[in-house]
């Protein structure tokens, strides 16, 4: 059995005893304002994204930028189909690479918006050659290319498709470098490397079909359902400038710490 001698004793215990438990607050508190500190900058390590739409109804995070979206029986489709400008719903999404995969039905004259970066843009444009205008000759809405903002079409294959029908188109996208397949397949059937846009942007879809206001449209509505989108956004490297305020903010702690 422990005993103390004497009243001085006692006096020197509880002293150790009150010093002791004023540290656990104070070691509680430095362990609740790193854990703040970390999740102040956590958020620059998280980039990944996973986006789905049935369009049923129309998630609310399209931007329905131009051309009155909407959506009837789980088909996407702009109202006011145009080139000029381009009717377009875009997802704000800042990707650096991605997978999209969408149904087109009634393909004739629209697309999928490959990357928006600030005034610049890359379309792949599905059918077209003036097909969503009204043109029912040649190879007017057989073909899949890409497009920018300088109206420059980029690595043409016709014969792709017959008009009027439904197919499911994936793009991919690693920096500035993108790929087209049809239907699955594993071979893409046109591609792209093009710094017009930068390494990163956002998403979205395009319609043309069919256009009565830049030209003389008619015919079945091209339309886009079963949307999917797996990516990585421009945040998921962390930032320098977040990594320096944990680093000072650790030191700080530790120093504040040694002085108490």
């Amino acid at each position: 059995m422990f005993r103390l001698r004497n009243s001085s004793q006692c006096k020197s215990l509880e002293r150790t005893s009150t010093v002791s438990r004023s540290k656990e607050p104070r070691a509680l508190s430095y362990t609740w304002l790193f854990l703040a500190l970390f999740a102040s900058v956590t958020p620059a390590w998280a980039g990944g994204v996973t986006f789905t739409d049935s369009f049923s109804p129309p998630s609310a995070l399209w931007s329905n930028s131009s051309g009155n979206w909407t959506a009837t029986s789980g088909d996407y489709f702009a109202q006011v189909p145009n080139n000029n400008p381009g009717a377009d719903t875009l997802l704000p999404f800042d990707l650096t690479s991605y997978t999209l995969t969408t149904t087109v039905n009634g393909l004739g004259d629209g697309g999928i918006v490959v990357r928006v970066n600030g005034t610049q843009s890359i379309t792949l444009v599905l059918g077209g050659l003036g097909y969503g205008q009204g043109v029912r000759n040649g190879t007017a809405g057989t073909a899949i290319y890409w497009g920018d903002n300088s109206n420059s079409l980029q690595n043409e294959v016709t014969g792709v498709f017959t008009p009027g029908n439904t197919y499911t188109i994936t793009v991919t996208a690693v920096g500035d470098t993108f790929s087209a397949y049809i239907n699955g397949s594993s071979t893409p059937v046109t591609t792209l490397t093009d710094s017009i846009a930068g390494s990163d942007g956002t998403v979205g879809l395009y319609d043309d079909q069919p256009n009565t206001i830049t030209g003389s449209g008619f015919g079945t509505p091209t339309t886009f359902s079963n949307f999917s989108l797996q990516g990585t956004t421009v945040s998921s490297v962390p930032e320098p400038c977040s990594l320096a305020l944990l680093a000072t903010s650790l030191f700080g702690l530790l120093g504040f710490a040694r002085r108490k």
